[in-house]
């Protein structure tokens, strides 16, 4: 009788083992779902919420980088960008609306005026 309650154990044992070994692989080796993959080629550089449901992203693509518009319905190319040879440091704002904008001291002038052209034309 007691061998059997051995077996049942051990058993027991490496079956749980195995279901731990399994989701610990999957953990190492699945995308997370907050898009941090492990590609090189592809990467979301930037997003601005612009209302709850509607952002526009930066992606770089390569060398390349887009302007991207997305809501609930639909996702918009809105342009390639240019690249440029000097960088800005801009600080990441998180849920910023487009009447917000203005109120933003950190972004230039010009790229608040940018920002608001994209986004009546994509009529957010």
């Amino acid at each position: 009788m007691s061998g059997y309650l051995v077996n049942f154990m051990i058993y027991t044992l490496a079956m749980v083992g195995i279901i731990f070994l399994a989701l610990f692989i999957y953990k190492k080796t699945a995308v997370m779902p907050g898009g941090k993959s492990r590609s090189k080629f592809l990467g979301v550089e930037d997003v601005m919420s612009l209302t709850p449901r509607k952002n526009l992203y930066v992606v770089r693509a390569g060398n390349e980088r887009f302007l991207i518009a997305s809501d609930m319905e639909r996702t918009t190319l809105i342009s390639k960008l240019e690249n440029n040879t000097q960088e800005e440091n801009i600080p990441v704002v998180n849920t910023p609306s487009v009447d917000d904008l203005p109120d933003i001291t950190n972004y230039s002038a010009r790229k608040k005026a940018v920002m608001k052209e994209m986004a009546k034309k994509i009529n957010f």
